[in-house]
């Protein structure tokens, strides 16, 4: 009798696992590196396309090929895309999703309740983040080597132009649409001190993304105007601020420096090159001013 029971329960335990095929994925996925991950997020995607490892990667999402938004457009069109929704990413049979901590969380918590194992990645803030966060994902991932290195290279190439900071730092304003800034806090921030700039939103005491009023942003006098990328061609009011010609009287012609908003959307480690882009900006500055 006893051994009938225990035959029933392995039976049951048996139709478990096959019914819920997921549940037995989510389970291998915590002793093994992941087989098959979805992302779902535009800076998951491209910190998962930077480390997973061939056939890892099975799908990311549909920003991730849109040029203006992200560094690795072209990697992304090798990859399937999904919208977001937990029906289609569990077709995919993943044994891990990566997604932002803002990503729609009734998909989240869905995909979670089907037995799939979720790992959602903050928003990246700071420059040590940056590292920091190609380390946990490379130990998600079973890549550890690879972001290790990847981690290495980026603190390097950061300390380099930490070192090469001059001691007088030129003035260097954030401008936007609708006339935001950039404080402290915010990445670009990071990006415009760790390149050897001042910036000015910090003098005011902003931070964050704040309204920076055309007057205080002049009166700062900045001797350079950081940009970020204007999303269509045509004249619109939310950039004609950027236009006003007492702007243009203080910076003159060459005092502006477009940092394309796909570098600073995302805390990845390509934030380096908008910084080599700032510090040249820097050089040419401090090169003028002797």
């Amino acid at each position: 009798m006893r051994n009938k029971i225990k035959k029933i329960m392995q039976a049951a335990l048996l139709m478990t696992l096959v019914i819920s095929p997921a549940a037995a994925r989510a389970d291998e996925s915590r002793v093994s590196a992941p087989k098959r991950v979805v992302s779902m997020n535009l800076c998951t995607d491209q910190f998962s396309m930077l480390l997973a490892g061939e056939g890892q990667l099975v799908s990311v999402s549909r920003l991730a090929s849109d040029p203006t938004l992200s560094v690795m457009s072209e990697e992304a069109k090798a990859y399937p895309i999904n919208f977001g929704g937990a029906e289609e990413i569990y077709l995919m049979s993943p044994d891990l999703v990566i997604a932002g901590t803002y990503t729609n969380q009734t998909t989240v918590q869905m995909l979670r309740g089907l037995g799939i194992t979720v790992v959602q990645v903050p928003p990246v803030r700071t420059i040590p983040d940056i590292a920091r966060e190609l380390r946990r994902l490379g130990k998600v991932l079973g890549q550890e080597q690879k972001a290790e290195a990847l981690a290495n290279r980026f603190e390097a190439t950061i300390q380099r132009f930490v070192e090469a900071q001059p001691d007088e730092k030129a003035r260097a304003g954030v401008y936007y649409a609708n006339g935001y800034t950039a404080g402290d806090g915010s990445l670009v921030n990071e990006l415009i001190t760790t390149a050897g700039l001042q910036n000015i939103a910090n003098n005011l005491g902003l931070k964050g993304t704040s309204k920076l009023p055309l007057e205080l942003l002049i009166l700062e006098d900045p001797q350079l105007l950081v940009e970020g990328t204007q999303f269509s061609d045509k004249p619109a009011l939310a950039f004609e601020l950027l236009a006003h010609p007492a702007l243009k009287r203080t910076l003159g012609n060459s005092g502006r420096v477009l940092v394309e908003d796909k570098y600073t959307i995302c805390g990845l480690p390509f934030v380096a090159e908008a910084i080599e882009k700032l510090a040249n900006q820097s050089k040419r500055l401090g090169a003028q001013a002797e």
